[in-house]
This record gives structure tokens, sequence and C-alpha cells, in this order.
């Protein structure tokens, strides 16, 4: 069923999706006047403790477990209304309006919130018949890294849930709200974790960065693993991180992206960026993929002031690829543009204009999470 809705998905004679009207988005408010950034905020860090290791009962999913890569078919992606709306809009119009078109779920604090965000996605040209509403309270935008990481928990669809190592109570709680909600069974990962540090192939291969060790001191590496493979049904590979001057969420999905079986993203820095730690870590990385057998495509990324750029940061949904873009560098936009073409070329590749985020460090990966089929098979299983 999956290999023909992915033929389907992937078609090239399909209809190019719509695009929201940059006037449009001008026009747009956030409701948040101060949206919290993915690291910590200044008033967090006064108090900040990492979280404490969750309560409910520690047990994998019994049976034949597996997650799901991203640019795998997809019912579509899950979103947090609230800030950075008129970003979120850019993204929801393509994705709505492709051939096939995907669904979007967004997480709302009530029907208030609800019907401003109809109004705003209906007024940017959204198919509001592809879009849907969870109410949960929740802290912040950055969805990816707290939000329910989801499995085939032996056929059904499940949840593996992590400890979200923020000290935003709300968010730590929206992946059982949604499991509550969608009656789906959810498993407690009994790691603390930002879910943004996470990458898989349909190869069951997945990548994080040694933060995940770094912040679950008590943990060895080969637990941290072997969760991994309970838990996911994944093998792990940790990578060095960046440094945390450089990038401060010293998350793996800031410099690679898996694109495609056998193929992979990975940001190319230069000698002199953060010490040469980033050039280091990605050639690495570059390295140990292709002696794997993968394709490997390299974007730039660069510091600027304390900004970390990045266009490994986008987000593959069926045959739409978002591509992030920042204003004052349209050659670094102009080649990130050109190397996903010419790496999906079976894609409709979608620019987003990432400027007003990335300073808080993250873009459009980082607030959006995959919602899988309900039936994913492959050849792997």
């Amino acid at each position: 069923m999956c290999l023909l809705l992915a033929c389907v998905a992937l078609a090239v004679d399909a209809a190019p999706a719509r695009r929201a009207d940059p006037g449009y988005l001008a026009t747009i408010p956030d409701e948040d006047t101060d949206p919290l950034p993915r690291g910590l905020a200044p008033r967090e860090r006064a108090t900040w403790q990492l979280p404490q290791w969750p309560l409910a009962p520690l047990a994998p999913p019994p049976g034949r477990v597996r997650a799901q890569a991203e640019y795998e078919p997809s019912h579509g992606l899950m979103i947090r209304w609230g800030a950075y709306n008129a970003l979120h809009t850019s993204m929801v119009v393509p994705i709505t309006t492709a051939s096939p078109p995907s669904d979007v779920w967004i997480v709302v604090s009530g029907a208030s919130q609800e019907q401003s965000a109809r109004g705003v996605l209906a007024g940017g040209g959204a198919d509001m018949d592809h879009v849907h509403f969870i109410t949960t309270p929740s802290d912040s935008v950055w969805i990816r890294d707290y939000g329910p990481r989801f499995i085939d928990d032996d056929g059904r669809r499940a949840i593996s849930d992590h400890t979200y190592n923020r000290p935003r109570p709300n968010d730590d709680v929206v992946p059982a709200a949604v499991a509550t909600q969608w009656n789906e069974a959810i498993y407690a990962l009994p790691l603390r974790h930002g879910g943004g540090n996470f990458h898989l192939f349909r190869n069951r291969e997945a990548f994080m960065t040694r933060l995940i060790a770094n912040e679950n001191p008590a943990v060895s590496e080969q637990q941290i693993i072997d969760y991994y493979r309970d838990y996911q049904g994944l093998t792990l590979t940790l990578t060095d991180p960046f440094p945390q001057s450089y990038d401060t969420t010293q998350h793996i999905d800031m410099w690679l992206l898996p694109l495609a079986d056998g193929k992979v993203l990975i940001g190319q820095y230069a000698a002199g960026e953060g010490g040469g730690v980033p050039k280091t870590v990605t050639d690495a990385t570059a390295a140990l993929m292709q002696e794997r057998g993968y394709t490997v495509y390299r974007t730039p990324g660069w510091q600027s002031g304390s900004t970390h750029y990045t266009y490994a940061n986008s987000v593959i949904l069926n045959r739409v690829v978002l591509v992030c873009q920042f204003n004052g560098y349209p050659t670094q936009n102009a080649q990130a543009v050109a190397t996903y073409t010419a790496a999906l070329p079976d894609h409709e590749i979608v620019p987003v204009d990432c400027s007003s985020i990335i300073g808080l460090s993250g873009a459009i990966h980082c607030i959006v999470m995959h919602v899988p089929d309900l039936l994913f098979r492959s050849d792997y299983d």
C-alpha cells in the first residue's frame, strides 16, 4: 500500500503546490511576543536543572517495533500554533495544496486560538480540509524536540516518549495528550533528550550527537544504543557534537538530513569556523557515510554573530521539500536549492524564509513533527 502511495506522492507531473503570498504573510501577527528559544531562555537558566527521569513504567514495546524515516510516505506534520505563525502558514499552504496533499495537525491552547489559526491559514490559501487541531497546553514552538515520536508498534501506530530536556512542563506532556486524544499506546523512553538530536534512515540506521550521553551521565553509550534498538528498532551511531558556543543546541538536525534511501545531506564548514570543530565533525561524518555506501550532498553552514545558519534544518514531506532560505545570503540560498533539486529531482522544492527564526537556534525542521501513515511497511521489515 505504501509503495503505491510513494509512487503517487512522488509523481513528477503532479501539479505544483500553492504558495502563500509574501504580502499576506507580512500581516500575520504572532500571539507570543517573547517566544522561547530552542535553547534555554535567560529566565530559565537561573533555576534550570536536567529534568528528572520519567515516572511512567519503563518498558519498551513488547513486540516488533519500527521507527519511520521522515522521507518515507507520511500522513502529514504536527506543529504548534502561537509563535512564528507566518512561518507556519508559509509551510502549511504548500503542504495542504500539494498533489496529493498532506495533512497538518496543529496544537492550540483552546477554541479561541483554533479559530484564529483557521482564519489565518484559510486567508493564506491553505486547504482547510487537511488541517486538524489538537487542544492541549504547551510552552514553545519547538515540537520536534518535545513532540510525539511515532513508531510502528507491531502493526499499529504508537508513541516513544522521552523526557524533554528543558524546564517546560506543558511541552513535556504534549505527547501524552496526543496519545490520550488519539487512543494510542505510549512508551516512556528512559532518557532526557531533545528530539532534534536524532535522524534515521529506512534501513534502520540512526544518528545522534553525544549530547545524548552528556545529558544522561548515569547511562553508558552502549545502554543508549540498546534503548534505541528496543524502543524504536534502530541501530544507533553517535557522533561528536558542535561546540555549544557555535550551536547552542548541539543537535544533529542542525547539520545533517537524511534525503532518501542511500542519500544524505551534510553541512559544509570552513576550516576556521568554530575552532575547526564543525568542519572536523561534518567531514568525518561525511566520510563515514560514504564508507557505508551513502551518496553525500553538501550545503553551506556558517556562523554570523551568534547565529548558526544551516540548510540541513529543512523538511521533506512526501513529494514536497521545504528548504531554508535566509535574507542577505542569495548565493548560499541558490546553492542550497540547487543541491536539493539535484538530490531529489522528483520532488517539488519550496523555498521557505527562515530569517525570523534562525536566531533562536533553530529553523523549520525544529518546529514540525512527522506523523506517519497508520500502515507503514517497507522492504526492511
